[in-house]
């Protein structure tokens, strides 16, 4: 995945400052097959990235953010450490949730961040031990942004299961819950989304040992990945064997859960 990423960023980057694979390969910077392997994903190593931003002329802080993916890619499973109001590794994140053709969540006790509404994404973000207004209000603008674009794609395709938690706590006041609920209900009503809630007696499943965030992808460009947060980083995971225990897992989680709709 990041390798994937990195490789659609530098390609970007290459078009944006009017170059070719060509203009790079006469340059003496790369050969067009090395050049190729990095654009498709196929290699990464940071000292290239490095070359190439010069190249290119990327700025400073743009620059880091891709080497660091450079740096991430040599793993299969990796983890991201959180550096600011809207943390580093969540970047990554960003960015497969923009792309992703399918995403499917589970999580026990908390609404995901695109679907959540302002009252109860203020509440969820104070979770973090953060009360600086200024941090706040940049997450809350990233989360709308994330929730319109989510909402504005015709092609999206959203499965969501959550716990019964999700409901028995209250994140904010009264009416910040009920406008939550009320929320979740009228989504679920869209076109490819999917909102269901594990009764609170269930059988049990393997969502009791894990929060996940399992996402799809159009493309061979980008392989499948499960996303795992914590509270200072992220974990994201893409060999086939962890995509498959996961979505089996994901598939049990869901079939023990019911329509939003039917939880009282």
């Amino acid at each position: 995945m990041a390798r994937s990423e990195l490789g659609l960023r530098l390609e970007a980057a290459r078009k944006k400052a009017g170059k070719t694979q060509s203009d790079i390969a006469e340059a003496k910077i790369f050969g067009l097959t090395k050049l190729r392997e990095i654009e498709t994903g196929v290699r990464a190593e940071p000292g290239d990235v490095w070359t190439l931003c010069r190249f290119y002329e990327v700025g400073p802080d743009e620059a880091k953010e891709l080497i660091h993916l450079a740096d991430m890619a040599k793993s299969e499973a990796f983890w991201e450490d959180s550096r600011d109001a809207v943390p580093g590794w969540f970047d990554l994140y960003l960015a497969c949730e923009r792309y992703c053709s399918k995403l499917s969540y589970w999580h026990p006790e908390l609404v995901p961040g695109i679907l959540q509404m302002p009252g109860y994404a203020r509440a969820a973000s104070d979770t973090s031990g953060t009360s600086d207004p200024a941090i706040i209000r940049k997450r809350l603008a990233v989360l709308d942004q994330r929730r319109r674009a989510m909402l504005e794609r015709e092609d999206r395709n959203v499965e969501i299961v959550l716990g019964p938690g999700t409901f028995e706590s209250q994140l904010g006041s009264a009416e910040a819950m009920t406008e939550q609920r009320e929320a979740l209900t009228a989504f679920n009503k869209l076109p490819g989304i999917d909102i269901r809630v594990i009764p609170r007696r269930s059988d049990i499943h393997p969502g009791m040992t894990a929060r996940f965030t399992l996402m799809d992808f159009p493309d061979d460009r980008r392989p499948s990945v499960v996303y795992l947060e914590a509270l200072t980083g992220a974990r994201y995971l893409e060999g086939k064997r962890h995509v498959s225990a996961y979505r089996q897992a994901f598939a049990k989680i869901r079939s023990v859960s019911i329509p939003i709709e039917e939880y009282t």
